[in-house]
């Protein structure tokens, strides 16, 4: 009786694995049935018994794990997939054949497309049967054209955070597929979507990614500086910088990124370094000079937290000579951007000005009650000679910007301390419009 249970067990199991064996055969006779279909018309319902074929044997321990029922379930789910791409394409209104495809890439369903890229996987990592992903080497390499298709098509629809999946994918599945050669552009288009979407965590996962996989450029660092500083990681953010300045001395951005980061940190003097270093490599670059010549100037009249003055450092006129030799540079190359010859014209003047009243405080200061009144006339002249040095570049700043309230202002006050009260009251006269 043991013996005979036995027998009756074992032909029970024996059954059960042929009964989904012929699932996988029968889904492939499905498929095959619908390619034959497809130049003329597409008979999905072919296509739809395939599908729950593959499933029913998809869902069996005894071939969830087939090779060949993963194959098969790749092309007939990757199928599926096409053969909605192509309804969506049929609704789109308007446009091209072109744009038609471009909508139904933005807007068709990818559930089955995923679900087939895991069977190519799935049959990619089997170790026991390595020829066998040759039979889904051109779907695979179709699937790595729709998933920029559906990049493209996202990034066109404004789904940047979409896209920069599909990218990413992309260059998984081709890298998976050409083991050696790598999608570099994917990735890349993949970091421009995320920073896009402005999911500033992905674009740091995206590019470094891109530098594990040895790909990266300056750029790579430029974005992840910028999206760290997005998410206030500032010790991140200085961190990537440095990588990149290291690895890519000679980039003007990651210099230009260092220069600002050191400006907005207050480390003037090594704002002021890298502004000499980029300058060495761009001599005639008026925006350089500009930043060297506020950076200047900011050294030599500090303020404190509330904005007021603090003390002269001990190397202020030195500081003073520089910056007005760079707002002067900025002045002699006539930048094409009015609004950069506007600050270096009323910076320079106001250089002069503050410079102008600087004297005339300290000396006054250092002068003895017995000889301030003969002190004061001879300071008031050395005085006047920097405020009249002011007053060309007040007079061009306002031939940009004419109605510029505190150019108007600096100039009245200027042409009163100089003693040209004609000009002052055609100044007066202008404020009062």
């Amino acid at each position: 009786m043991i013996r005979n249970f036995l027998s009756v067990a074992l032909a029970v199991c024996v059954s059960g694995a042929l009964a989904q064996k012929s699932k996988v055969n029968a889904a492939w006779r499905g498929l095959t049935d619908y390619q034959a279909t497809v130049k003329e018309k597409p008979d999905v319902s072919y296509l739809n018994k395939a599908k729950e074929a593959i499933d029913l044997a998809a869902a069996s321990e005894e071939t969830k794990d087939n090779v060949k029922m993963h194959t098969y379930r790749a092309q007939i789910y990757y199928e599926l997939f096409k053969y909605n791409l192509k309804q969506e394409e049929e609704k789109a209104a308007g446009g091209d054949k072109k744009q038609k495809m471009e909508m139904a890439y933005s807007t068709v369903s990818t559930k089955e497309f995923f679900d087939a890229i895991k069977s190519v996987e799935a049959v990619k990592a089997n170790t026991k049967e390595k020829d066998a992903f040759q039979e889904l080497l051109s779907t695979s390499l179709s699937m790595v054209d729709d998933l920029n298709n559906l990049a493209v098509g996202s990034y066109k629809a404004k789904k940047y955070d979409e896209a920069a999946d599909y990218f990413e994918n992309s260059f998984g599945l081709s890298n998976m597929i050409n083991q050696g050669r790598k999608d570099t552009v994917s990735l890349f288009n993949a970091s421009l979507s995320a920073s896009k979407a402005k999911n500033y965590g992905k674009v740091v996962k995206i590019n470094q990614r891109i530098i594990d996989e040895k790909m990266a450029n300056a750029g790579t660092y430029q974005y992840l500086y910028n999206a760290k500083c997005a998410v206030n990681d500032s010790a991140g953010a200085l961190t990537s910088l440095k990588e990149g300045r290291s690895l890519y001395p000679n980039d003007m951005t990651l210099l230009n990124l260092e220069t600002d980061y050191y400006i907005k940190s207050g480390k003037q003097q090594e704002s002021l370094n890298n502004l000499n270093l980029a300058l060495e490599k761009d001599p005639n670059n008026a925006v350089l000079h500009l930043i060297a010549a506020n950076t200047l100037d900011n050294m030599a009249n500090p303020k404190g937290a509330d904005g007021k003055d603090l003390e002269k450092p001990a190397n202020f006129s030195e500081l003073f000579s520089k910056a007005e030799e760079h707002y002067k540079k900025t002045v002699d190359l006539k930048p094409s951007n009015t609004e950069y010859s506007f600050n270096a014209l009323y910076n320079l003047g106001a250089l002069y000005y503050n410079y102008g009243t600087y004297m005339y405080n300290k000396e006054m200061n250092d002068a003895t009650i017995a000889k301030l009144a003969q002190k004061q006339k001879e300071i008031t002249a050395k005085v006047n000679e920097q405020y009249k040095k002011a007053i060309p570049y007040f007079e061009q700043a306002l031939q940009i910007k004419g109605d510029d309230m505190s150019t108007l202002q600096s100039l009245r006050k200027l042409y009163l301390l100089t003693g040209d009260e004609a000009k002052a009251n055609e100044i007066s006269a202008k404020l009062k419009k």
